[in-house]
């Protein structure tokens, strides 16, 4: 399970005005322009502004699908290779072992 990546901006509510505080918050936006961002805007009782930026995994379909698809060809790969080791564990055996 991936998490979610957090950005956390600390700001003075003495020096700086909620106008300021959105336009940061927008030009913050514009640096990650490809990415689906949450934005929390929160003052604590110090009288800090605490912006927090969620960022989303994304992980599309398409993503999703070639994993897969790889995950089972690589399997059958694993199990074709297994399948081959047993046969020449058997023909070294058979070498090996001669009850009569």
């Amino acid at each position: 399970m991936e998490k979610n990546k957090n950005l956390e901006y600390y700001l003075d509510s003495r020096i700086y005005s909620k106008e300021e505080v959105k336009q940061s918050i927008a030009e913050t936006k514009k640096e990650f322009p490809n990415k689906k961002v949450e934005v929390k805007v929160i003052l604590n009782e110090f009288g800090m502004y605490i912006i927090t930026f969620q960022f989303e995994n994304q992980k599309s379909w398409f993503n999703r699908i070639v994993i897969k698809i790889w995950r089972r060809f690589k399997k059958t790969l694993m199990l074709g290779a297994g399948e081959k080791d047993r046969y020449e564990q058997y023909k070294q055996t058979n070498k090996i072992y001669k009850p009569y």
